[in-house]
């Protein structure tokens, strides 16, 4: 399992600090620095080792030691310039590479133009390390990483890296570091020309940074807070487009529930109307078709008027023409329709 290991604490034995010739770009400030040493026990334990010292042999160096280009380098200048700070980066990795004496060398630019403090609070420190012999003012780095370890077989109190993910290092004093051979060395963009600053001006300095990281700090807690409120805002602005869009659902139902009972309203109204129509309404009896007495005589020849004048004088006219019965029963009962004789007369 990876822990993440920040090598620092305790003393080193330091290097000379050089200045160089550096390229022409005006933003890129050249160092070369050693990281650690191969294949020998850690000076200190760093930070996630459980007070243990940690061992990089030469072959984990070898396959994993190109994660560090691309990574930065951090300075600390509110902890005195001898921790980390991963949230200040000043400067990046762009080279790695073991050399023969077991040292794992990183090479790269600081953002001189966007800090030229760092650059020169770099120079002043390690001035006075160089002439008065003052190695706790020794400038080194101190590497970042997230490695897999196991307890060596043959030291105590020694973890053995069996592979690692670099992630950054630090720029710090190297009595701060957790290998004590490492130095840190910047070229400069102009040659033959040192910065010089007075304790007091690299005092005022730290100082001026310290209330930078403090209004950070501030500015982090206020965008913290506005990311909380803007959070919920947007909680908010969900629970009311859900209540909307719920008062908008029951409304349509609502509507459509309305919609419903007006039409069934309607429907009951019509039917009703149509049942009174027809309750209302009684269809005329057939007309009888009827048959006056003279057109029933009128087949047996020239009929007198006398003879058709009343039902009784009918029959009269009908017995005497000497019909069958059947026939003779027949014109009386269409005679009777047609003089209206209603039944028993």
């Amino acid at each position: 399992m990876l822990k993440t290991l920040k090598m620092s604490n305790s003393k080193m034995r330091v290097q000379d600090f050089k200045l160089s010739d550096a390229g022409s770009h005006p933003n890129k400030v050249p160092f070369k620095c050693v990281l650690f040493t191969v294949d020998q026990p850690s000076d200190g334990s760093p930070s996630g080792a459980g007070g243990k010292l940690i061992r990089i042999s030469s072959s984990v160096c070898d396959q994993y030691l190109q994660t560090f280009v691309g990574m930065a380098l951090n300075i600390d200048y509110a902890a005195g310039m001898s921790d980390h700070e991963p949230r200040f980066k000043v400067a990046v990795i762009d080279k790695a590479y073991r050399s023969m004496d077991g040292c794992a060398w990183v090479e790269g630019y600081i953002y001189g133009k966007d800090f030229p403090d760092v650059v020169a609070t770099i120079r002043y420190y390690n001035g006075l390390a160089a002439e008065y012999n003052w190695s706790e003012y020794q400038f080194g780095a101190s590497l970042e990483m997230e490695a897999s370890v196991q307890n060596a077989a043959d030291m105590e109190n020694v973890l053995d890296v069996m592979e690692f993910c670099g992630t950054g290092a630090a720029i710090l004093f190297a009595d701060a570091a957790a290998y004590k051979t490492t130095s840190f060395a910047a070229r400069d963009n102009k040659p033959k020309e040192d910065v010089k600053m007075t304790p007091e001006e690299i005092k005022a300095m730290q100082d001026a940074m310290k209330a930078i990281q403090d209004g950070m700090s501030t500015i982090t807690a206020s965008v913290q807070n506005v990311v909380t409120e803007v959070g919920t805002i947007k909680s908010d602005l969900t629970s009311m487009k859900a209540a909307n869009a719920e008062v908008e659902q029951k409304t349509a139902e609502e509507q459509a529930a309305a919609d419903l009972k007006a039409a069934n309203d309607k429907t009951a109204a019509l039917e009703k109307e149509l049942a009174d129509l027809k309750a209302s309404h009684t269809p005329p009896e057939p007309e009888r078709k009827t048959f006056s007495a003279a057109n029933l005589l009128s087949k047996y020849g020239k009929v007198e008027e006398s003879a058709t004048s009343d039902f009784s004088t009918f029959c009269a006219s009908v017995d005497a023409l000497n019909l069958p019965s059947g026939e003779s029963m027949v014109l009386k009962m269409k005679a009777k329709a047609s003089f209206g004789v209603k039944e028993g007369e």
